[in-house]
């Protein structure tokens, strides 16, 4: 690489170029920079890499440079953004040692003559690194002019980088947002999915639930509850062998008054072929108190079988044979 001069340059008062009027080029610099700031506002819907060749065409544009080269390092390990022009295969050749010797951030701006393609003439090449927080890349521009950059146009060079990389970082941010946003409604969709599925397997038993509930309902309603003179007129069974003596009243276990209201009502709807969750949802109790009930009433009347119960129930009365289902 010819004669390499490095140079760090600050921003200073706006140059006056041979022919041109100054208060013409104030303006046109003043224009240039209101151009630079609007960037962001253009790039708001681009996505990074559109930014990034964004970027190269506003500085082509510009300062009418010959070659220029733009890398955005990607977050963690994610893939750079990388263009340049002239357009094609492989970066400018003028651009590559340039390139390959990367400025940081504490060494600012590198100006730096090199030979340009045809071997002729010389090409002064500008790069530097972004300097957002949290960006590493590198931009590197060249130009034929022998004054480049002047000033104010290294100023622009660093607005316009700037920019570029403020935009790239917002995009990103957005880009990650959008894709979890996406993730959670998919999750969402799946949850959802899920419930519609459990409440159609869920559909059809418990409509059938609910028709033996109601069914056990209507049964218990149309239930005649006995009378205290049929509980009397009910003659005594004689009690098995080997039964305790000590039973309350010194009645028989084989006798209906021997039971409670609700081992009456059990026992009655037991006898109508009723079964224990039925019984259950009739009389509003648990699974398990009917079990209780259940075992008492056994007990009382001596039985250990459902058919031994309904045969008693039917015997003293606490069913109508009628209504006992086979």
């Amino acid at each position: 690489m010819a004669g390499a001069e490095q140079a760090v340059v600050g921003i200073a008062n706006l140059p006056i170029r041979d022919g041109v009027d100054p208060p013409v080029a104030s303006r046109r610099e003043l224009r240039d920079l209101a151009v630079l700031l609007a960037l962001p506002a253009m790039w708001v819907d681009l996505n990074p890499a559109d930014i990034a060749a964004g970027l190269l065409d506003a500085l082509f544009g510009m300062f009418r440079l010959s070659s220029g080269y733009v890398r955005f390092d990607g977050p963690a390990a994610g893939p750079a953004l990388e263009c340049w022009r002239p357009r094609g295969s492989r970066i400018p050749r003028e651009l590559e040692t340039v390139i390959a010797a990367t400025p940081t951030r504490e060494q600012g701006v590198m100006t730096t003559a090199v030979a340009a393609p045809d071997g002729n003439d010389h090409v002064r090449v500008i790069s530097m690194s972004p300097s957002f927080p949290g960006e590493n890349g590198i931009v590197v521009v060249g130009s034929a002019k022998t004054d480049f950059p002047t000033d104010f146009e290294l100023h622009l060079l660093r607005t316009a980088v700037g920019q570029a990389a403020i935009s790239i970082h917002s995009a990103l941010r957005l880009a990650a947002e959008r894709s979890a946003r996406v993730a959670a409604e998919a999750a969402l969709q799946r949850r959802n999915a899920f419930l519609a599925s459990f409440a159609d397997d869920l559909a059809g038993p418990l409509t059938l639930l609910a028709e033996r509930a109601a069914q056990a309902h209507h049964l218990a309603v149309e239930l005649p509850a006995p009378s205290a003179t049929n509980a009397a007129a009910i003659e005594p069974i004689a009690a098995p062998s080997g039964t305790d003596a000590s039973l309350e009243g010194n009645q028989s276990p084989a006798s209906p008054a021997r039971l409670t209201r609700r081992e009456a009502e059990v026992l009655g709807l037991l006898a109508q072929g009723l079964s224990n969750k039925e019984i259950a949802a009739v009389l509003w109790l648990s699974d398990r108190t009917i079990e209780r009930h259940i075992t008492g009433l056994y007990r009382k009347i001596g039985v250990e079988r459902r058919t031994e119960a309904t045969a008693f129930a039917l015997r003293h009365g606490l069913v109508d044979s009628g209504e006992h289902e086979l």
